[in-house]
């Protein structure tokens, strides 16, 4: 079987499933695991973002989806050549990773490949959709037991928070400049880590706050983690964040309890959000929950 990926969650996936032999062709996001970045590409970004701002993105990104311009790019050439047997695709969001345009486009070069849909709006969406991949793959037994793993840790958090009487409001910030809430999973991630997310909606999509939201909601714990954004980038929004009007009156900058993520273990969905989960509940409830061996995941925000 020859696989080709068109989102970086199911190449995550499928390395994951230990079926990475498997993977023919990935997209230039695809950078987890490191081995997923030696694979042939065969999806780009149409936009190089090297050099724009988080404004400039959220700008031109929603200029050209207001034009009906494709962010990515299928090189039909390696596709065919490479002629994969099935194609992962999304269609949750058009931003994140190609989706039913390209995947149409795809299919006039290789019309034989079977295409598996991924849509996810639930963490159990996500668990199903472990399966439905593994099943795709011919691996369906490693996929129930990795489901089965990650719910095991997604249990073990939830009963560690379920009797905390304490639950602080939280910002998840899937975009940082401008102010995005989170969605879909997200906020029941939250809630499962034992907090409230006030502003984003679990199963809607993430969407542009005005910052009198934001001051409305007095969020005790702010965690920033921008959709694809490394800590590195993150930081550089921070600042421009902090200058906001009334920043410093907000309850999680008073206390210290405002921090930067790597986006992935929040907006990429696949096996890593079961870490954000974890993630969460640590910083939500840190003599509940240890920290996650990972110092490149996070970081507390020195404001």
């Amino acid at each position: 079987m020859r696989v080709v990926s068109f989102l970086p969650s199911a190449t995550e996936i499928v390395f994951a499933l230990g079926a990475s032999d498997k993977l023919v062709g990935v997209t230039d996001k695809c950078d987890y695991p490191l081995e997923a970045k030696e694979k042939p590409v065969v999806v780009t970004s149409a936009l190089d973002t090297t050099s724009l701002s988080s404004a400039e993105i959220d700008e031109t990104v929603s200029r050209y989806l207001a034009e009906g311009k494709s962010l990515y790019r299928v090189d039909t050439e390696k596709l065919k050549a490479l002629q994969p047997d099935l194609i992962f695709a999304q269609g949750v969001c058009d931003v994140c990773a190609a989706s039913n345009p390209e995947v149409a486009f795809a299919l006039e070069v290789v019309p034989h490949a079977q295409v598996v849909w991924l849509n996810p709006s639930t963490l159990d969406d996500i668990l199903d959709d472990i399966v439905r991949i593994a099943e795709a793959l011919g691996v369906r037994e490693r996929g129930e037991r990795l489901r089965a793993q990650l719910q095991e840790r997604i249990e073990a958090v939830r009963e560690t928070m379920a009797t905390v009487a304490y639950r602080p409001r939280v910002w998840v910030a899937e975009w940082v400049v401008p102010p995005y809430c989170c969605g879909h999973w997200v906020p029941q991630m939250v809630e499962i880590a034992g907090g409230v997310e006030g502003l984003g909606r679990a199963g809607q999509p993430s969407r542009r706050l005005r910052w009198e939201e934001v001051l409305a909601w007095q969020p005790e714990v702010i965690v920033l983690a921008p959709c694809g954004f490394r800590i590195e980038q993150t930081l550089q929004d921070a600042e421009v964040l902090m200058k906001l009007p009334h920043w410093q009156d907000l309850p999680a900058v008073r206390s210290g309890r405002v921090f930067v993520a790597d986006g992935d273990y929040f907006t990429c969905p696949g096996p890593r959000l079961v870490t954000g989960v974890e993630i969460l509940a640590h910083l939500l409830h840190p003599h509940l929950f240890p920290s996650p061996s990972l110092p490149r995941a996070f970081k507390r925000l020195i404001i």
